[in-house]
């Protein structure tokens, strides 16, 4: 450096002071931060192609599990049976048409129980009371009329009534068209013509087969009431029903009259007349009293045979 002139001094000396320069316009921390941005950015991508992993491996099973617990909520719905009651009141008949298209008419006092959807092997309802059934043919699919005593009837497509009120000491099963097969309590089945009556007493458990006049059985769904060869306590039962009221029979004389009869349109005084012709039979009407409840009790009707 002894040797150089002046002038090479100099020039050495700005070179140096511009490197300086240089150097100190570096920002030395900027740079830091960034470089450390980039590694925690690296990371973050990094550590979010693992969750995603990781999370596409876990959504997988619980995706099929809450489909499989969609399928037993929603799948499991739709499997349960819902069921619907028709009701006759005393005193009414009505006709109603079942989820198949078979009709049935339910008679004075009765109720059917069926599912508003019927199965795809069999078609069952629950019958309190009589019904006139006419069913749509479906050999896939028995139809079942069941009984609270237990006694069932099944068809695949017929024309018959089962008559099953809890005060009768009896069933009654009449066919009128096609075939039946009637399963009683102690699993007995017995098969039905038509023109046929099942008799089951339910204090007995016997059953008893007869030939009928059909239309006298049924006849109640188009409005009439036919007797034959019928008691008047069987009369009086059916009475009962037909107009809403309660009949106190007392047969004083101890008598027996069988009636043959056809009734329409007529009162019940009407009819109670016509009885009376036959017999020495007497009859008042005892009006409806208000109970504690505030409704009004039935009519009553008193008939004593002398």
């Amino acid at each position: 450096m002894e040797n150089m002139n002046p002038e090479s001094l100099l020039r050495k000396a700005q070179a140096l002071g511009d490197d300086i320069k240089e150097m100190e316009s570096i920002d030395v921390m900027g740079a830091y931060r960034q470089t450390q941005a980039k590694i925690k950015t690296n990371k973050r991508k990094s550590m979010y192609n693992q969750l995603m992993r990781y999370a596409a491996f876990l959504t997988i099973p619980l995706l099929l599990t809450s489909l499989f617990f969609g399928y037993l909520y929603f799948g499991g719905t739709d499997e349960e049976e819902q069921y619907a009651e028709v009701t006759a009141a005393t005193g009414s008949v009505i006709r109603y048409e079942l989820p198949d298209h078979s009709v049935v008419w339910l008679n004075a006092g009765s109720t059917l129980r069926y599912p508003t959807v019927f199965r795809n092997d069999n078609r069952n309802v629950e019958l309190k009371g009589e019904a006139y059934f006419e069913v749509q043919a479906d050999k896939e699919r028995p139809f079942y009329v069941n009984t609270l005593n237990g006694l069932k009837v099944y068809v695949y497509g017929t024309k018959f009534n089962v008559a099953a009120y809890d005060d009768d000491s009896y069933i009654e099963t009449v066919l009128e068209k096609g075939k039946v097969n009637v399963i009683t309590p102690n699993q007995e089945t017995i098969v039905l013509a038509p023109g046929e009556q099942l008799l089951y007493d339910k204090q007995s458990q016997k059953s008893k087969k007869n030939t009928v006049d059909v239309y006298g059985k049924v006849a109640w769904k188009d409005g009439k009431l036919i007797f034959r060869n019928a008691s008047l306590e069987e009369i009086f039962k059916r009475l009962e029903r037909h107009f809403n009221v309660d009949i106190q029979f007392d047969n004083k004389a101890g008598k027996e009259y069988k009636y043959r009869a056809t009734f329409r349109n007529e009162t019940l005084s009407q009819i109670l007349d016509y009885l009376a012709k036959s017999a020495t039979l007497k009859w008042k009407i005892q009006e409806s009293e208000q109970q504690t409840d505030g409704t009004l009790s039935k009519t009553k009707i008193i008939v004593d045979l002398y």
